[in-house]
Formats: structure tokens, C-alpha cells, sequence
């Protein structure tokens, strides 16, 4: 009797082992689809350009594979715009750039090209113009906060710091975007 106990053990183990990956990668793959729209208007508010937008959202994305499925699970939506954040803030690239000498020597083509006349400076309203001279990190508090609807608790976790300096940044990100756009306007 004991002897068949010790062997059901470890069979339950590697299943549990081996179904742990495949559940996190439906989850990730359920919130991507969910949400994908949402972070492609987010990242391209929060660059300007589509080719970025696109480029931080699928490095984003690639990224963001490496959560633990109970933390997808729990602050999917809040993760899925911090690895999008993280991706624009350090300029991270799909696929992954080289490190190293063997990065000078080859370039990459763009992952999507949309031609130049894509986004022209002059054809950009006032609004987006004092978006994009906010701050990064102001920037993309208020993004979350009045695009994406983020919870001051979500933008914590997407903006890695507390739910109290989220309140904190949104607050004084809406007065330098106030500030800013009154300038512009003028």
C-alpha cells in the first residue's frame, strides 16, 4: 500500500508540472485577445507613431510571457499595459535586439512599414501635440487612468509604484497636460 501511494505522487506532480505552462499561455492568449485593441490605441497615444505603438505592443507582449499565471489571472489587464509601459519607456524591440559587437553589423528591416505620410506633424490636434510634450511617466498615468480606465491599484501595478503615487502622478500629470495645452492653444 505503500509502495502505490509513493508512485501516485509523482505522476500528480509532473501534470501539475507539465500542465503549468499551457495555463499560463491560454491565459496570456485570452487576455491578449481581449485587450489587444486597447493597447495598441494606448501604446500608439503613448509614442505617436504607429510603427512604435505596434513594436512596443508585440515587445510588450513578448515580455510579458514570462508572469506567473496566477498573477495574469489576478492583475492580467494592469500587467499586459505594464509590459507595454516597460517596452516603450526602455525602447525594447521585437524580437529581442542583439547585445553586444554583433549588434552594429546587422540592421533589422521594421517589423510594418506604414509610409511616410502615416503621421504628419501638421495634421496632429492640439490635444495629442500636449499629450506628447508630457513626461513619459505622465504621460502614460493619464493614459491609463482616462484611456485604458485603469483603477489608481491597476496603474500602481502597470506603472510599478503604489496605488497612492499613481493618484499622485495622474493628479500632477493632468496639471502639466492643463498647462501645456493652454500654451499650445494660445
Amino acid at each position: 500500500m505503500l509502495a502505490s501511494s509513493s508512485r501516485v505522487k509523482p505522476r500528480n506532480v509532473m501534470n501539475s508540472v507539465l500542465e503549468r505552462p499551457q495555463t499560463a499561455a491560454s491565459t496570456l492568449e485570452e487576455l491578449v485577445r481581449q485587450h489587444l485593441d486597447s493597447l495598441v490605441t494606448y501604446a500608439l497615444h503613448l509614442t505617436g507613431t504607429p510603427e512604435e505603438a505596434v513594436e512596443y505592443v508585440t515587445a510588450g507582449l513578448y515580455y510579458a510571457r514570462h508572469f506567473p499565471p496566477a498573477s495574469l489571472q489576478r492583475d492580467g489587464r494592469a500587467i499586459l499595459y505594464r509590459a507595454v509601459t516597460r517596452a516603450a519607456r526602455q525602447h525594447q524591440h521585437y524580437p529581442p535586439q542583439r547585445r553586444g559587437v554583433g549588434r552594429l553589423f546587422g540592421k533589422r528591416p521594421p517589423l510594418i512599414s506604414l509610409g511616410s505620410a502615416a503621421v504628419d506633424a501638421t495634421r496632429i490636434n492640439t490635444a495629442k501635440r500636449a499629450l506628447l510634450a508630457c513626461e513619459f511617466g505622465r504621460r502614460s498615468a493619464l493614459l491609463l487612468r482616462d484611456l485604458a480606465k485603469l483603477t489608481y491599484r491597476e496603474i500602481g501595478v502597470a506603472m510599478e509604484c503604489s496605488p497612492e503615487a499613481a493618484s499622485r502622478l495622474v493628479a500632477t500629470a493632468r496639471r502639466e497636460f492643463g498647462s501645456i495645452y493652454r500654451d499650445i492653444s494660445i
